[in-house]
């Protein structure tokens, strides 16, 4: 049995892992990296591929495999979440005039090519998928082919959140073979969820108090959902006045609808509410222009790079008692919100923009911290462990770590392992 890591190794993004034996191969994960266009960079010649959650960074390439015939396994929100984020993308590119080879009937193709399994068993290896926490859907998947057993975490948290359930060490298969784990916060070390949460609120209390503005950037997937379940609860238990909340985002609005109907894969409170999504103090918006100021806005881009949220940062960012909310713990380098929390300017039709408004992060990531790699590490004492999904100095800190556990290796990208 041969492994190879094929992308998102030593950085984020583009994540592919193939498992081949003399009787198949199958990938784990078919990503882009964010930014970037669908590619032929990893094979086709794959018998299945397994997609863990439905972001882009581990499902935007599927779209290459589109006219073939190909098997791909994975939950049935991540099937429907994966087949809306395609055709966005596709929206997008042709939107921007780009050239782009794909079109709807494309992400429908991959969407009638999904199998809905958590157990399957394909060319001599049993194939298991367990919850991951992380996103609504998300899977861990678990391999045993050739007396070995593998383990691939794609994204995860153990953490609860106010709408999901972290992943369970303790019903995950002991002592595999080969660990397969991201290291995306490998040396970061989060504050409990809950004091985060807190600085949430007392971010948007102290922005209320000066009739400032909130944008709050989201990914149309999960955080967009996952934010205003959280500010409407907020409101309707007295913990933040009335404000005028928004979403804008019709792709965020119809993912909502997903988490309307798929209920079982949240929490059991969340599971006894009939239309848990249905938010009584929050508003779905189409339009910036039908914002009726001061509001709390959660929109996308979740990076800032276009839509609603880019054209509300560059409105808002020049007026001091507006703020700024960034809930994601990782951003890339040419992210907006990145250089305007940084260098405290932007720049809009190429002019140089002061950023006046404050700027917050408050990581409500649904990544694992160093403290759950660390955890998951040792309640499954796996013999080899390669680290995925991270840039290579947060690999580095995690394998220090956890070196006395297991035996590490941080691969690099087309390396192949024979196990």
């Amino acid at each position: 049995m041969r492994i190879h890591f094929l992308g998102g190794v030593r950085e984020v993004g583009g994540s592919c892992i193939a498992i081949e034996t003399d009787y198949g191969k199958i990938a784990l994960d078919y990503g882009i990296k964010v930014g970037e266009k669908v590619s032929d960079q990893f094979p086709k010649d794959f018998d299945a591929v397994i997609i863990s959650h439905a972001h882009l960074d581990h499902s935007g390439n599927l779209l290459s495999l589109s006219r073939g015939n190909p098997v791909i396994i994975g939950s049935r929100i991540t099937r429907d979440v994966t087949t809306d984020l395609l055709r966005d993308m596709i929206k997008i590119q042709n939107m921007n005039g780009n050239h782009f080879p794909y079109n709807n009937q494309d992400a429908d193709n991959i969407k009638k090519s999904w199998w809905i399994r958590d157990s399957v068993a394909l060319l001599g290896m049993s194939i298991q998928l367990y919850p991951a926490g992380h996103v609504a859907g998300a899977k861990m998947t678990s391999i045993h082919v050739e007396g070995k057993e593998i383990l691939y975490t794609g994204d995860f948290c153990l953490h609860d959140t106010e709408i999901l359930e972290g992943s369970k060490p303790e019903k995950l298969p002991q002592k595999p073979d080969a660990l397969i784990i991201e290291s995306t916060y490998g040396g970061k070390v989060r504050l409990p969820r809950n004091e985060l949460v807190d600085q949430l609120f007392k971010q948007i209390l102290r922005t209320i108090e000066r009739k400032g503005n909130v944008l709050i950037p989201a990914f149309a997937f999960h955080r967009s959902q996952e934010m205003a379940k959280r500010i409407d609860q907020a409101m309707e238990d007295g913990i933040l006045p009335n404000y005028n909340v928004y979403t804008i985002s019709p792709l965020a609005h119809k993912i909502t609808g997903y988490f309307n109907n798929y209920k079982q894969f949240f929490t059991q409170e969340i599971q006894q509410q009939k239309q848990p999504f249905n938010y009584r103090h929050v508003k779905q918006l189409h339009r910036t222009g039908q914002i009726r100021e001061p509001a709390i806005v959660i929109c996308t881009s979740g990076f800032g790079h276009a839509g609603a949220s880019l054209r509300l940062l560059t409105e808002w960012a020049t007026d001091e008692d507006n703020s700024v909310v960034i809930n994601s713990g990782y951003l890339p380098p040419e992210s907006p919100l990145k250089i305007a929390k940084e260098k405290r300017e932007l720049i809009k039709n190429g002019n140089k923009i002061l950023v006046q408004a404050e700027v917050k992060q408050i990581e409500l990531s649904s990544h694992a911290d160093q403290g759950e790699l660390i955890q998951l590490v040792e309640a499954l004492e796996p013999k080899r462990t390669f680290l995925v999904h991270g840039e290579l100095e947060q690999a580095q800190l995690l394998s220090e770590k956890i070196s006395g556990i297991t035996e590490v290796y941080v691969p690099e990208r087309h390396e192949t392992i024979s196990m």
